[in-house]
């Protein structure tokens, strides 16, 4: 009889930072919550949380073994070749032994960014023969030959090589691409994984990419914002608590490093303000970027774009999607926009410049307005359509608010993951008796006939 689901491991990049880690976060929050024994693995911990783990130093776990200094050199050494050919980096002993980092074993490891150096791949075949092994996909990384987004790249369908752009995070010094493909490939082949996304875009790529054979089971679970944080409120008093001036036009651009994101598309929403000066608008347009520091860039003499850092408290994020007057949002490529679910939530319309598994958050006309990527006249044009309409604005933010409440609850997110967790878990249990049962029967024959 397979034991009820205890415990999960969850396994992400860091604990801070962008997306993933923000999901991560809320996920192991979650699942303490709902009585799951929750742990998180991390390459880089920063957050004084006790349930989260660095790879590095374990306290439950004995390093010394493995911190022979040949051992290490030979580990660099390695890394220092696999770089200047440019293959990903893989060698990174201690993903081999997640069932020994958190004290006991795990029922089950639920992976999510896998990327950034950290973590060998090549532990998902073992691992997923010893347990059940999840992954959820925050962007395609798994699927290519070193970018985390290809951003409109279609060579990851056909083995990648002759890359186009090396810079794109995760950079690699040189085209090893189509030898990175061909590794992930074959790891695929020899896998065994329950997969899970935040966007039907994101798990229609998977189906048709190398992840493909490793697929047990494929499964839509929506992302999901904290909605008694992100929730409609007041915009006079939103800027009134963040020093803003209540009589400008104030748009809001957000991104995990602000306008220097290379997954986002900020160049574009630049260039649309550009085409928007050209058209003269009445009264002061300043967009606001969160996520970075840069200097104040002035577009035209009422229309400006000041950078105002990193905002670390939630609470304060929501307050500058409540203070703004419109969102913006462009990306060539996303499996899901957490920043546009947090403005709708927070009942801000939103123009997203997108494609990929963002654009399934927004009903055209309704609940906002979508664009063609790397289209910025397109986008000055719904800019301009909303500052001049301002009860449609209005009217979009109310019916973005609705559909989050109804559609983008964390906590209906997180209880859908258990449960697809448990029900993975399950299957896998299944698999695993049913082959020991064939190999049983397959032994008996053997016994049987060498016995005639």
């Amino acid at each position: 009889m397979t034991q009820p689901l205890r415990k999960i491991v969850i396994v992400n990049t860091a604990d801070d930072g962008g997306g993933a880690e923000c999901v991560s976060m809320a996920v192991l929050n979650g699942f303490l919550q709902l009585g799951i024994d929750a742990w998180l693995l991390v390459g880089n911990k920063t957050r004084n949380h006790a349930r989260v783990v660095s790879f590095y130093t374990s306290a439950f776990f004995d390093y010394r073994p493995y911190l022979d200094p040949s051992l290490t050199e030979e580990i660099e050494e390695r890394r220092r070749v696999d770089r200047s050919l440019g293959l990903e980096d893989f060698n990174h002993p201690y993903s081999h032994l997640i069932d020994q980092l958190t004290g006991t074993p795990p029922d089950l490891v639920l992976c999510h960014n896998l990327h950034g150096g950290y973590f060998d791949l090549r532990a998902l075949i073992g691992l997923s023969a010893r347990m059940p092994v999840a992954l959820r996909l925050f962007d395609t990384w798994l699927l290519a030959g070193h970018c985390a987004y290809s951003l409109g790249c279609e060579r990851w369908r056909i083995g990648c090589g002759e890359c186009p752009d090396l810079t794109i995070p995760p950079a690699i010094a040189a085209d090893g691409t189509h030898a990175n493909f061909v590794l992930k490939q074959q790891i695929f082949q020899n896998a065994q994984l329950f997969v899970s996304a935040e966007s039907q875009w994101m798990l229609d790529r998977a189906r048709q990419s190398v992840l493909a054979p490793a697929a047990i089971d494929l499964k839509h679970i929506s992302g999901g914002v904290n909605l008694s944080i992100f929730h409609p409120g007041p915009r006079d008093a939103a800027r009134r608590q963040l020093g803003l001036d209540p009589d400008t036009t104030l748009l809001l651009y957000v991104a995990n490093d602000g306008a220097a994101n290379r997954y986002k598309d900020f160049a574009t929403v630049r260039r649309a303000l550009q085409a928007l000066a050209g058209r003269s608008p009445a009264g002061r347009i300043v967009l606001l970027v969160v996520g970075d520091g840069a200097a104040e860039e002035v577009i035209s003499p009422n229309i400006a774009i000041r950078h105002v850092g990193r905002v670390r408290s939630r609470s304060w994020l929501a307050a500058y999607y409540r203070a703004a007057d419109v969102m913006l949002h462009a990306a060539v490529e996303e499996t899901f926009g957490n920043v546009v679910a947090e403005a709708m939530a927070c009942g801000t319309p939103v123009i997203s410049a997108s494609g990929g598994g963002v654009v399934e958050l927004i009903e055209q006309g309704r609940t906002g307005m979508v664009v063609a990527p790397r289209q910025p006249a397109q986008l000055a044009d719904a800019i301009q359509r909303l500052l001049d309409r301002p009860a449609l604005r209005a009217e979009m933010g109310e019916a973005a608010a609705a559909w989050a409440e109804t559609h983008l609850d964390s906590r209906v997110m997180i209880r859908s993951l258990l449960s697809w967790c448990t029900e993975s878990h399950a299957a896998w249990h299944a698999r695993a008796a049913l082959h020991a049962r064939a190999e049983l029967h397959a032994r008996a024959e053997l016994h049987a006939r060498a016995g005639t």
